[in-house]
């Protein structure tokens, strides 16, 4: 809803009146319009009534103080959390495999080291305390 559809709701259950605004003088604020009319100050030119900072924090007020709520008119999950269904049919089944402990990818790795190991990829030096890469022309 915009605030030119609501401003009429609001003066019509007394929640806002139309108040003059200052007409502004020569020189302008950057925000100025002069094609631009306020319906919430009473038709002063400068700015519409959607970028009404006065308007807007009088409709945040009345928000935050309960008296100005809005409805939607389609499904709401705060007012209907589950939609409709027509029959007691069942629409999806879902199974659920648990996920590979980490330790499954660790033993896996190891598995790789001593193959790679064996087939003399890489070795292991003591001196380093790791494994090295077995290169032609010697280990790196």
């Amino acid at each position: 809803m915009s605030y030119v559809d609501l401003l009429p709701s609001l003066i019509t259950n007394q929640m806002v009146v139309v108040s003059p605004g200052k007409i502004l003088q020569s020189p302008f604020p950057r925000w100025y319009n002069p094609n631009a009319t306020c319906a919430s100050h009473g038709g002063v030119l400068g700015h519409s009534i959607e970028q009404c900072m006065t308007f807007k924090h009088k409709v945040q007020s009345l928000i935050v103080a309960g008296w100005l709520t809005f409805q939607e008119d389609g499904p709401n999950v705060k007012t209907n959390p589950f939609a409709s269904h027509r029959g007691l049919a069942v629409n999806v089944i879902e199974e659920y495999e648990p996920q590979r402990l980490k330790q499954d990818v660790i033993t896996f790795r190891r598995f790789i080291l001593k193959a790679l190991c064996e087939v003399d990829i890489i070795c292991f030096d003591e001196g380093q305390g790791g494994y090295l890469i077995n290169t032609p022309g010697g280990n790196t």
